[in-house]
């Protein structure tokens, strides 16, 4: 896959989230049956996914590798994660957090309204300086590899391709996101501390470039608002990513800082739940999801 998979970083939990968001979707319930690992995928001749196994996902979770949905009237359909749809037929793929869109392309394809050589033409780019004052790095303008669709990209200071005509763009903003900046970001940026570290939340950081050194979080059951360091808590959740219902802890905790980046508290944390395993049905999982809650587990 080429530089355009580091967008897919989003997706980390998808397929865990499409298998869920199907047990959960009354419709589904009332009409069909969903099963799980049903089916072997094949590409040109060679195994991909085995019918009875899990996958994988980025995040390290085990999820079903395929879902098989039967309607009432007996129709089948499967479905697969998209991120191995995209591994399987070489798609790249997109997100675009302001239209909430899954963007996919054929890997080498140049988007709608690509000129010969493959650049975009009137495609949209975004302020350089501005980008390159908060650390990001542009990308050659005559490469159509620089480009996803008609938007001109760059990578972030942290290595995440980000699009270009975001930053700093107030139109890119949504009703609530404006207002979340204009609460916490000073001159369209997020302030410093002593330390020199940035800090709010990261909800907007297609807006301003970058995703803070301390992430605001709001006041919550025990805890106050406060900040936390995404480091940490990818660190914290990987040390419980697939673990079984008897091995895992449930919850844990990393901890909660002011702007100052001085510890005030405890910022909780936990997993998502352990409601399916291979093999089980719609019903069972759903009983699984209700025994969970009424336990206080989720």
């Amino acid at each position: 896959m080429k530089q355009f998979n580091r967008f897919s970083s989003f997706l980390a939990g998808a397929a865990t989230a499409l298998a869920l968001t199907v047990c959960l979707t009354t419709a589904l319930a009332a009409s069909g049956k969903v099963s799980y690992n049903f089916a072997n995928v094949s590409l040109n001749g060679t195994p991909k996914i085995t019918a009875g196994k899990d996958i994988t996902a980025a995040n390290g979770q085990k999820i079903p590798g395929s879902i098989l949905y039967t309607d009432a009237a007996g129709g089948k359909t499967n479905y697969l994660p998209i991120r191995t749809i995209s591994e399987l037929l070489e798609v790249e793929i997109g997100y675009d957090s302001a239209s909430k869109t899954i963007l996919l392309k054929k890997q080498g394809t140049p988007g709608a309204g690509a000129a010969a050589s493959g650049v975009p033409m009137n495609a949209r780019m975004g302020d350089k300086a501005l980008i390159l004052s908060r650390g990001g790095t542009i990308l050659p303008d005559d490469n159509p590899d620089s480009y996803w669709g008609s938007d001109k990209v760059f990578k972030d200071k942290d290595g995440e391709l980000r699009f270009e005509y975001m930053v700093g763009n107030k139109d890119a903003l949504d009703s609530l996101d404006k207002k979340v900046a204009d609460k916490h970001l000073e001159n369209g940026d997020y302030p410093k501390n002593s330390r020199g570290e940035h800090y709010g939340p990261a909800q907007l950081a297609y807006y301003v470039g970058y995703v803070p050194d301390l992430c605001y979080v709001a006041e919550e059951g025990d805890h106050p608002a406060g900040y936390i360091r995404q480091s940490e808590r990818s660190a914290e959740d990987a040390k419980y990513t697939g673990l079984s219902k008897e091995e895992c802890p449930h919850t844990w905790s990393i901890s909660l800082y002011d702007s100052e980046g001085k510890v005030i508290g405890k910022y909780p944390l936990g997993c998502a739940g352990h409601f399916y395993t291979p093999g089980m049905t719609l019903e069972e999982v759903q009983a699984s999801m209700e025994e969970a809650f009424q336990k206080g587990e989720w």
